[in-house]
């Protein structure tokens, strides 16, 4: 039987109803009330306080507030109009990948007139032409905080030579990300731990950090998360001869509580922050943290029926519209529990009717992605829905990836 997100999929479905003769598909539908109910969730959470309103913690830990302990990562928005959701509960650090997400940050704080509270760290290792473009960036915006990753003590010095061929005055904050078994990107505890003496000796460049991503465990894997969070206070202990107020940065949606309930994390002599992105919109793959947490669905796709046949309908809504890295069923419909998806193509997504009824040729329906990061990505722009008033269309204005580090020297 529906369940509760199948109401929530019929009353979307009713709000935006006199748009839809207009309204092209497959779209990306946002409802920001429960953005806001998601973002209060996860600050209640960071506070320590499970159900009920903030309240300030006396355990010792440097910067106990929600918001002090929340870094989140934009990589799931890509929109100002979402990361000015976060800005209005007080969260105004955050981390992000890409040059445009980084522009989309920098260019919202300074039409707000925010610059000086924004705090952004690029969470992603810099190549010297990329390093010069940020450098770019960061400078037209000078009040806000831009930090960097450095991938090795190798990178850490090439970033600290790269910054004084710029002629960098000011300390570039870099944080050292520390491989704590993904093997993604990042170097390993010890090669971090030896290298302290050359990292002390930066000329333009400080250690502010250690960035410490544990996406390869799953939610279930608190005793393995509990050991790598020890490796890293551990490291950060190393550090602490030549890092003042340290931060140690961890944990994305899948492991964040494991991460907040760590007492080391919580009571050393540095700041803690998680940084789960995720859980702002939600996703399928997220039913853990939705679960624990009482998230809300906050992103939909709204796509049609195209085809129907005795037993299968297909959709506008193939890989070319919603989570097209995730293996079928990469979607459910809340109204419609009786059809599954199968493996999409590129504009088409059949589904199969194990029971029920079938929707009709031309029918709106809602569906919500298995993984919420890639789907926004293939957006240009999203409609908002907001509670009270009309829906409102909104640009995704870091989807995709620029064709060049900078518009100067770009052909026309």
């Amino acid at each position: 039987m529906p369940g509760p997100d199948a109401a929530r999929a019929a009353a979307i479905l009713a709000d935006i109803g006199p748009l839809l003769p207009a309204l092209a598909s497959p779209a990306l539908v946002v409802d920001l009330a429960a953005v806001d109910h998601n973002i209060a969730a996860v600050l209640r959470r960071c506070h320590g306080d499970a159900t009920g309103p903030s309240s300030d913690r006396a355990d010792g830990c440097i910067g106990s507030s929600g918001s002090d302990r929340w870094r989140p990562h934009v990589k799931t928005l890509k929109s100002a109009a979402l990361v000015r959701r976060l800005w209005a509960a007080g969260v105004t650090r955050c981390k992000c990948a890409t040059l445009d997400e980084l522009q989309m940050l920098l260019d919202a704080a300074a039409e707000d007139g925010r610059e000086d509270s924004l705090d952004v760290l690029l969470a992603y290792p810099l190549h010297e032409a990329a390093f010069h473009a940020v450098v770019a960036l960061a400078g037209a915006h000078p009040a806000a905080r831009v930090q960097l990753l450095a991938d090795s003590p190798e990178h850490a010095l090439a970033l600290d030579a790269w910054a004084a061929r710029a002629g960098l005055t000011r300390p570039l904050d870099l944080h050292l990300d520390v491989d704590l078994g993904m093997d993604r990107t990042g170097s390993p505890p010890p090669v971090w731990r030896d290298s302290v003496a050359r990292l002390a000796a930066l000329s333009r460049c400080r250690v502010a950090g250690l960035h410490g991503y544990d996406g390869h465990l799953a939610w279930s894997q608190t005793i393995e998360a509990a050991a790598a969070y020890d490796v890293l206070c551990d490291l950060a202990a190393a550090f602490a001869c030549i890092g003042t107020d340290l931060e140690l940065i961890t944990s994305g949606t899948h492991s964040f509580l494991a991460a907040l309930a760590h007492p080391r994390l919580a009571a050393g002599p540095w700041r803690h922050r998680i940084s789960p992105g995720t859980v702002v919109l939600s996703d399928l793959r997220s039913h853990p943290a939705a679960e624990a947490l009482g998230l809300q669905q906050a992103a939909w796709v709204l796509a049609r029926v195209v085809s129907r046949g005795p037993d299968r309908v297909t959709l506008d809504a193939g890989s070319k519209a919603i989570a097209p890295d995730r293996p079928a069923p990469n979607c459910r419909l809340p109204a419609w529990p009786g059809l599954v998806p199968l493996k999409p193509s590129e504009e088409h997504l059949p589904l199969r009717r194990e029971h029920g009824a079938l929707p009709d040729h031309g029918a709106p329906v809602l569906l919500v992605p298995d993984h919420v990061c890639t789907t926004v990505n293939l957006y240009r722009e999203c409609l908002l829905l907001r509670p009270g008033s009309s829906p409102v269309r909104a640009p995704i204005g870091a989807q995709g990836h620029r064709l060049f580090l900078a518009s100067e020297g770009s052909p026309a």
